[in-house]
């Protein structure tokens, strides 16, 4: 036990420490994709990409679907600051053979993010006076559509920004030691009175180079644009995201992980959490999200596990919960 503290210790003293100095991904197209899912996988810095042992791991690295040894549902939902919203939920399933020999894992999951109450305002049609020419820049500040200098901007109603996205994974054991898996993926975002949607792929391997240590590299959103039904037909790239990580099962209740993760135009992010499991139902997480602390704890009854999250982000505090059943 004295080992054990003293391991996580040292590892929350080595979090403290990490820099904070790396861009963040907001205002690209599709950033919620880089948020994550699963409060697990969150409570440990969102560094998953080598431990990815539960049905979220179709998000994180579909690889790992090819481990599992039941099937498996997961769901999350978070209230975020500003009004934002985000929802996960998966189910994965072991094909079986007439021999009960594995044929892979499948998996279908559905993210959801949604930021609502955003005020719709308009370009003014001329001045309320109309004296003064317009150069085109004026907001409208009354319900007519004119502008009359000094008045507050007129809010003609309220509309909510939506993306979603719907995968569908298979994963395998390729070696003896060695995972695939792929997602295709299908994207929409609802924004107005306009909308845009593109597919995409992921692309995940693991590698149990030992008992106790697994390797994991994946990379995600390969071949995604944006491509918007507006006259312009104006297109926006989601940049690939590419991981590696590495995860240590230093003892039978402790896991430590860390993740590179590269998002294409961006500076690299590393990311590191621990998992220890107090009891065979209950466990602790400790993690750094690129120098942001997170927290989480799980508790187990019978084929549930319950899942709790928080971390200090850029934006506000951020506390998820999520559960899984196995079937």
């Amino acid at each position: 036990m004295k080992k054990v503290l003293k391991t996580l210790l040292m590892v929350a003293l080595s979090l403290g420490t990490m820099s904070t100095a790396f861009a963040e991904s907001a205002g690209q197209a599709g950033a919620y994709l880089k948020m994550g899912v699963g409060a697990r996988a969150l409570g440990m810095g969102s560094a998953f990409t080598a431990l990815a042992d539960d049905s979220t791991a179709s998000f994180w690295n579909p690889a790992g679907l090819a481990r599992l040894e039941k099937n498996e549902g997961s769901f999350m939902h978070a209230d975020l600051s500003m009004d934002r919203e985000y929802n996960f939920f998966n189910y994965a399933h072991l094909l079986k053979d007439k021999n009960g020999k594995s044929k892979g894992v499948v998996a279908l999951s559905h993210v959801s993010f949604g930021v609502d109450g955003i005020p719709e305002t308009r370009l003014a049609t001329q001045h309320a006076d109309k004296v003064t020419a317009l150069n085109g820049t004026e907001p409208a500040t009354n319900a007519n559509g004119d502008y009359n200098p000094g008045d507050p901007v007129w809010i003609f109603g309220y509309f909510k920004d939506t993306e979603k996205n719907t995968f569908g994974s298979y994963a395998r054991k390729l070696s003896d030691k060695f995972y695939g898996g792929v997602n295709v993926k299908y994207l929409k975002q609802e924004l107005f009175t306009n909308s845009a949607s593109t597919w995409g792929l992921d692309f995940g391997f693991l590698y149990e180079s030992s008992e106790k240590t697994t390797l994991g590299l994946t990379f995600r959103d390969l071949a995604e644009n944006l491509d918007w039904d507006t006259a312009s037909g104006h297109s926006d790239r989601v940049p690939t995201t590419t991981t590696f990580g590495i995860a240590h099962k230093a003892n039978d209740k402790l896991t430590l992980a860390a993740d590179i993760n590269k998002v294409q135009d961006m500076d690299a992010k590393l990311f590191a959490g621990a998992e220890w499991w107090v009891q065979d139902y209950a466990a602790l997480r400790l993690g750094s999200h690129d120098g942001d602390l997170t927290l989480g704890a799980s508790f187990k009854l019978d084929t549930w596990r319950f899942d709790y999250s928080y971390a200090d982000e850029t934006l506000g505090d951020a506390h998820r919960i999520s559960a899984s059943k196995q079937f």
